[in-house]
């Protein structure tokens, strides 16, 4: 069992690779944990003679309860991640927000291509409604997310009015806590209201709730997730949940 888990944590790292899911922690973590499970199906006699005598009976016991502690958190926050993305929208919205999702040099990354058009859609049949776009300059962009996505809604009839740039966020919690502070200086803006959240559907759940932690009232509008991704996205996702919970605590 070991070795066949390893061998498929090994190819599905190869696989995203290969299909340009670029080099994250959700790519990359399959990878290293079926070595690890390879290894141990391939050697565990070896390693039970020489690491688990009775000397680390109590080091086992530790072990043994973090697996139990990390595998009931971790099926606690998948199953939010894939039960708490889509609400029911209001009959009005005044704002919308796009987070950002990396750059190929100047050009929409696929993942980003998809917010941007959806955003597109909406935008399209609520005329009076304003966005936000939400996102810094990467290492090696070109220019912002932010920057990327203006050129796209105006290039397909989006009035610039009715775009804000967000420009310096480097992570989610900077994407909302630097979108309220644009909001709060447009004086049709009133904090109680609804703005309308658009982001990836493993990424909804965090992105809502960090932006309840900066004031603003969210609704999910989730965008699609590559099926060759979602395995990675989820389980990089886990670990970007426990470090919002625990670290993104404030926002000024």
């Amino acid at each position: 069992m070991f070795i066949i888990l390893g061998l498929v944590g090994i190819l599905d790292t190869i696989l995203v690779l290969a299909l340009n899911g670029g080099i994250n922690l959700g790519t990359l973590l399959p990878g290293v944990l079926g070595v690890a499970m390879l290894l141990w199906g391939l050697k565990s006699d070896y390693l039970k003679q020489h690491f688990l005598k009775d000397g680390f009976l109590r080091f086992r016991r530790v072990i043994r309860l973090s697996i139990l502690v990390l595998l009931a958190s971790f099926i606690l926050i998948e199953s939010l991640l894939l039960y708490s993305t889509k609400d029911p929208v209001p009959s009005q919205v005044d704002y919308l927000i796009i987070l950002g999702a990396g750059l190929n040099g100047d050009k929409l990354s696929w993942t980003l291509w998809e917010r941007v058009d959806k955003g597109l859609r909406i935008l399209q049949d609520n005329k009076d409604m304003r966005v936000v776009v939400s996102g810094g300059k990467g290492p090696g962009k070109w220019i912002t997310e932010a920057e990327a996505m203006q050129r796209y809604l105006v290039e397909q009839g989006i009035a610039k009015e009715r775009i804000i740039k967000e420009e310096q966020s480097t992570s989610t919690m900077e994407n909302f806590r630097y979108t309220r502070k644009l909001l709060g200086q447009q004086s049709s803006y009133e904090p109680s209201e609804p703005v309308l959240v658009i982001t990836n559907d493993f990424h909804m759940f965090r992105s809502k709730f960090l932006a309840r932690r900066n004031g603003l009232n969210p609704v999910g509008v989730p965008s699609p997730t590559p099926w060759y991704l979602r395995p990675n996205a989820y389980l990089r996702e886990y670990f970007a949940v426990v470090k919002s919970l625990v670290l993104d605590l404030d926002y000024t």
